[in-house]
């Protein structure tokens, strides 16, 4: 930990508060989590705060924080109170849709939803896909999210969904932090690195049952894992119209590594980014994504708790499908064949024909 010698503030309705301060936290992740602003204070110049009210938060005059007030807490016996609020990514997360897109790129998917929410737009990539997906009891950030996953699947770029600013926008995830590297000498005041095999699925069967008779269509393996730590099996039931081979691929669980680290306070230490870290005591050496970044300001002190991944993986949704249509037109002299649709993971645009 480090004492504060910065100047941390909080602005709610215009009014900058910048004293007695008993506690405060901002946090974020990836996967669709929106940041927070937690702060605990002892001056009852505060309490004319309101459910709803924005508040920014500054470092340095540098803005860190733009968001809602959601919750208020009162302690009438320790005279202080507490305040929740969220960025407008919240919004995202909390309003569910029934859409049905058709032919739109990951942009336009993304200005809609955000326009229904009355949210602002920011930054986005290039579009290089057009999309078509039903989107039935799905939240606005799993909608977009699966625009920019078929978009992925195409550029093999790693997409997040972030709020900046109070603008929604698509970040690449994974961007090194240049000239920052977390080492035990100057930076790291706890590590912990654990490695589990616990829920370790090392193989899959892939079945289809057909008229009250079973059959064992496929089979998907990690045989170096098979190998080193035995049979870990799961099985999967065979679903015509989808790829069973790379739904049961992405069942696979390998090895699973987790640490965390508690380091001096960093405002650039925020989820989505890589970071270098040498931490000699738990052979936690390497660069490795922040997948949650909390930090923490009390008693003087200022610290950032980091939960960290050992892989830079997007955050995904399942691909839904239409359901089949059955045309009954029949043309004269000519039998109608029937058309099968599929989605069609590599070129990212919703449905072809299958003879």
């Amino acid at each position: 930990m480090v004492k504060v010698i910065a100047m941390w503030e909080i602005i709610i309705n215009g009014a900058r508060i910048s004293r007695r301060f008993t506690h405060l936290q901002w946090s974020g992740g990836i996967k669709g989590t929106s940041r927070v602003l937690e702060v605990e204070y002892d001056d009852d110049t505060l309490t004319k705060i309101e459910i709803g009210s924005p508040i920014f938060l500054l470092k340095d005059n540098e803005r860190l924080f733009q968001g809602k007030i959601f919750t208020i807490d009162r302690f009438a016996t320790k005279g202080t109170f507490s305040l929740k609020a969220f960025d407008d990514s919240i919004y995202l997360n909390r309003n569910r849709f029934v859409k049905n897109i058709y032919n739109q790129t990951p942009s336009q998917i993304l200005k809609m939803i955000c326009g229904e929410l009355g949210l602002t737009v920011g930054k986005f990539p290039p579009d290089k896909v057009k999309c078509s997906f039903p989107a039935i009891d799905k939240s606005g950030y799993e909608i977009i999210l699966q625009a920019y996953t078929i978009q992925h699947k195409k550029d093999k770029q790693i997409y997040s969904v972030v709020c900046n600013d109070g603008k929604i926008e698509i970040a690449h995830q994974g961007i090194i932090l240049e000239d920052v590297k977390l080492d035990s000498r100057n930076d790291i005041q706890e590590a912990q690195y654990s490695q589990s095999i616990e829920d370790m699925i090392n193989q899959i069967i892939i079945y289809k049952t057909d008229k009250e008779k079973l059959q064992i269509l496929d089979k998907v393996s990690n045989d170096s894992d098979k190998k080193k730590y035995g049979v870990f099996q799961n099985v999967m039931e065979y679903s015509e119209d989808v790829n069973n081979i790379y739904d049961a691929r992405e069942m696979l669980r390998g090895l699973e590594n987790k640490a965390n680290i508690t380091v001096i306070g960093d405002v650039n230490l925020q989820s989505g980014y890589m970071v270098a870290v040498e931490e000699h005591r738990t052979r936690l050496i390497g660069t490795f994504l922040i997948e949650r970044d909390t930090h923490i300001v009390e008693n003087g002190n200022y610290y950032t708790n980091l939960e960290l991944s050992f892989e830079n993986k997007m955050d995904k949704v399942e691909f839904e499908e239409y359901k089949k249509k059955k045309e009954q037109k029949k043309k004269k002299g000519k039998k109608q064949k029937k058309q099968k649709k599929v989605w069609s993971l590599k070129e990212g645009e919703g449905w072809v024909n299958k003879k």
